[in-house]
């Protein structure tokens, strides 16, 4: 786990990512293209689970599917991320290339992902994007068919 702690830069940055997020999803659909794919976009299902294995920084996401208005939220932790917008900005990038809209962040923690115990615990919060509804968070981790037998916990406790 990374041993960053966050700081004034990172809360600043990760606030510009929020506001141009915000920005991009008041638009007719949160691409401005009035419901369609971009046609720089090229569709392709995004995962809405992606852990690495041991303590990281995560953060829970929301996006519509292109064509749609159904809603989806992504799970999202990365063994790189030494702050949760490091974990966030890969996948808002991969959502908005694949057509995605209305991208959001809607908070983030830790998760601890142990493969060979089969457990994931989440807990904690972002202090750029605040604390996130872990119950959901597990909710989306549990429907992924990869971690259906894995004991999956969480609490608001922790840092």
């Amino acid at each position: 786990m990374s041993n960053f702690t966050t700081n004034e830069e990172d809360q600043r940055e990760a606030a510009k990512l929020q506001a141009r997020l915000r920005n991009a999803a008041s638009d007719d659909d949160g691409n401005g293209n009035n419901g369609e794919i971009d046609s720089a976009a090229t569709y392709h299902p995004i995962p809405n689970v992606t852990m690495a294995e041991g303590k990281h920084k995560y953060v829970l996401m929301s996006a519509v599917l292109p064509n749609s208005s159904e809603r989806q939220n992504f799970v999202v932790s990365s063994a790189f991320a030494s702050y949760h917008r490091d974990a966030a900005e890969p996948m808002v990038a991969a959502l908005e290339s694949s057509g995605y809209k209305s991208v959001a962040i809607t908070g983030g923690g830790r998760i601890s992902l142990d493969t060979n115990k089969r457990s994931i615990s989440v807990y904690g919060f972002s202090y750029g994007f605040g604390l996130a509804d872990h119950a959901l968070s597990v909710s989306v981790i549990k429907n992924d068919e990869r971690y259906k037998d894995f004991d999956v916990t969480w609490s608001n406790e922790g840092y």
